[in-house]
């Protein structure tokens, strides 16, 4: 076989043709181009929109379903917590709810001891002795003197007791948050002198008269063995009446029955009471009674003008006078018409009575409260600061609203960011971190753009659903769950990162990113200061101890500022109530951190994965 013969040399190759050469000039050089500094966010922006198409497919039917059962849940929770986060009233049967507690702590009232008195001597009653947790706002004296309903008002208060006897004197004490406490004791009034016989009250009684009849009382036949020195007569007229002297007179403008009482009383204090019985006829054939009803506002704020409104009272023949009688401690203002206007100059209750009458002289009479709020305490709406637990145990309505838009938050934002991930590990793609033409950076924030871009779509409408019943403004509870949505995803991204780089520094996928996720989010929550106190008070409640309301002297504090999320709580205390807390943003290096190393480990253990595109 022969050799094939060796190549040419270079010199006796023949050159190329002219019109060749001459064309290669024209091509320029080659360029290499490296990835822009936004590449990573280009290519995370093109897997979210088709994760976006994915998730939208499959995720959408479930996450409705879920706003919808957590709006139920979170509702029924928010109108529970309406019933333990105000004040029932109850007046006449008829509860009535007064927002602005913000604390359920009673007082403690002391009328205090007094012992014996003599007749006609002056006496100060003092409850300074009462005690509270905050405030004690209101104190009210109750007695009864010569048949008389006696009300006094304020911390100290001055009577003089002129006819002997033993009262049982009532102390109501309220405080801030409208808890009350009563107290009771008993006062001696003993007569003066030598003279211990009793009077003897006898007064003239009095036939059937008619309906606006004028009436003069006649107490001359009462008696003492030293002279009578006061006559004293009561009876009700829809209002307490009191007339003094032997004679006085008195309009009976209502048809119906009126017990009168006379109560005499000589110089030592020795008193004797008598009484009888009044029946004031109707004119003409009328027998029907009106129908009184009140129309009005029963909660407002002090300083408010209040209407009363009696346009929807009735009477078969029509009525004819409309009389008004609004006590305010011991004030009475007596208004006529069918409507009047008041102005509650000072808060707390007042107590309203509508009278209607006929042209005949039936009536007929009802009752209604209204109360004023001090000032700075919405009528309609429960505040921040409301708590059913106590100033001891720090969980208000701030407290559970923050609470119910951060675990709206969680679940979407780490529910669809975790479902994200799960759906690459079934899909078999998360090998793409190590061989596809995509960095880690950008699988990971793509993932995160999901539920960052559609978890407000169900947490906001969550949020303003669930805390609708305490009728706060819609700006403070967006405020709200913006702070809270922020902080669970910035958690969130954190936590990813975080799972990152443990996945890079060990090199092999230990622990899934969507278990270190809820790992980290969960201890978040725990060591928050609001669910470690509220657990603490909740142990001790249980087992009837104070272990762990210790423990949380102790160690809740340190334990909850390592909690971004309790931060989150400390800010907002400070812009919806003015605590004049300040956060401590230092904690917030903890999640920035996470962010940062983990970038940079996976860009320095693998920074070919970050150069491609």
């Amino acid at each position: 076989m022969t050799p094939a013969p060796p190549p040419p040399n270079d010199d006796e190759l023949p050159p190329p043709p002219s019109d060749m050469a001459e064309e290669t000039n024209y091509y320029p050089g080659i360029k290499i181009k490296k990835s822009g500094t936004f590449a990573t966010l280009r290519r995370a922006v093109t897997i979210f929109e088709k994760d976006l198409r994915t998730m939208a497919k499959h995720g959408l039917i479930s996450s409705v379903v879920l706003l919808i059962f957590l709006a139920l849940i979170f509702y029924i929770a928010s109108y529970t917590m309406t019933f333990a986060l105000t004040f029932e009233f109850d007046e006449g049967g008829e509860g009535m709810s007064i927002p602005g507690a913000t604390e359920n702590v009673p007082p403690v009232a002391d009328a205090g001891t007094y012992g014996t008195m003599d007749a006609g001597d002056t006496i100060t009653l003092d409850a300074s002795g009462s005690t509270d947790n905050a405030e004690i706002v209101y104190y009210i004296w109750n007695f009864r003197d010569s048949e008389r309903d006696i009300e006094l008002y304020g911390e100290t208060a001055q009577y003089t007791f002129m006819a002997a006897g033993t009262y049982n004197i009532n102390l109501v004490v309220v405080d801030s948050s409208w808890n009350m406490d009563e107290d009771e004791t008993i006062i001696t009034v003993m007569s003066t002198g030598i003279d211990t016989e009793m009077p003897t009250s006898s007064p003239s009684f009095i036939s059937d008269i008619n309906a606006g009849s004028i009436v003069s009382f006649d107490g001359s036949g009462s008696y003492d063995d030293v002279g009578v020195i006061n006559y004293t007569w009561t009876f009700y007229d829809y209002r307490d009446v009191a007339l003094y002297g032997v004679s006085p007179e008195y309009r009976f403008q209502n048809a119906g029955s009126y017990w009168v009482s006379l109560t005499v009383r000589d110089a030592s204090g020795n008193i004797g009471q008598n009484g009888f019985n009044v029946n004031v006829m109707q004119n003409g054939d009328d027998y029907s009674q009106p129908e009184a009803r009140i129309s009005t506002d029963e909660l407002v704020s002090q300083g408010d003008t209040v209407t009363l409104d009696a346009t929807e009272s009735w009477d078969d023949r029509g009525i004819v006078a409309y009389t008004w009688y609004v006590k305010q401690n011991a004030t009475i203002m007596v208004y006529t018409g069918e409507t009047a206007i008041f102005t509650a100059d000072h808060w707390g209750p007042y107590d309203v009575t509508l009278v209607v009458r006929d042209d005949a002289g039936n009536a007929m009479g009802t009752d209604t409260m209204i109360i004023a709020l001090p000032l700075g305490i919405d009528v309609d709406a429960i505040p921040w600061t409301a708590t059913p637990f106590g100033q001891d145990v720090s969980f208000n309505l701030l407290t559970f609203a923050y609470g119910a838009a951060l675990l709206a938050s969680v679940i979407y934002t780490g529910g669809l960011f975790a479902k994200g991930f799960a759906h690459e590990i079934q899909k078999g793609t998360l090998k793409i971190l190590f061989f596809g033409p995509i960095s880690v950076t950008t699988m990971i924030f793509s993932k995160i753009l999901y539920p960052i871009v559609v978890g407000p779509i169900f947490i906001f409408p969550l949020a303003l659903i669930s805390l609708s019943p305490f009728d706060q403004s819609a700006n403070d509870i967006l405020m709200i769950t913006l702070v809270s949505y922020i902080l669970a995803v910035l958690t969130m991204v954190s936590a990813a990162y975080g799972s990152c780089l443990i996945y890079f520094g060990a090199k092999r996928m230990v622990l899934k990113p969507t278990v270190v996720s809820r790992m980290f989010m969960y201890l978040s929550l725990i060591g928050t200061m609001t669910v470690f106190e509220w657990l603490s008070f909740l142990f001790d409640q249980w087992f009837k101890t104070s272990y762990w309301g210790d423990l949380y002297l102790s160690h809740g504090p340190t334990i909850a500022i390592f909690s971004p999320f309790h931060q989150g709580g400390v800010l907002l205390s400070n812009m919806m109530t003015g605590s004049e807390k300040v956060p401590d943003w230092g904690m917030f290096i903890i999640p920035v951190l996470l962010i940062v190393l983990g970038v940079l480990a996976s860009r320095k253990l693998y920074p070919d994965l970050f150069t491609r595109e």
